[in-house]
């Protein structure tokens, strides 16, 4: 297992969860969304200037084109809207 912060482009269901991704010019299906969590709010004593960057990780069971399973941590910036592979355990 490695950390790989690798930007990916996600496909999401109508509800906001992760349908597919594609990372390394493979395209992934995920099977099942195990866990999701957001980054802690901001705190109140760092003032009304600061803005906090709220991000999700996702972990999610995933197929490969050849219908490998593995598990994957995939994170999404909601300010930016971007996705990054974090780490995949095959």
């Amino acid at each position: 297992m490695s950390l790989y912060n690798e930007r990916i482009d996600v496909s999401s269901t109508t509800g906001g969860h992760p349908a597919f991704f594609a990372w390394r010019d493979r395209t992934y299906r995920v099977r099942r969304v195990v866990g999701s969590w957001s980054s802690p709010d901001e705190p109140a004593s760092r003032g009304a200037q600061a803005t906090a960057t709220d991000v999700r990780l996702i972990r999610v069971a995933a197929e490969s084109p050849e219908g490998d399973l593995s598990i994957a941590d995939i994170t999404c910036d909601d300010a930016t809207g971007e996705w990054t592979m974090r780490r995949l355990w095959g």
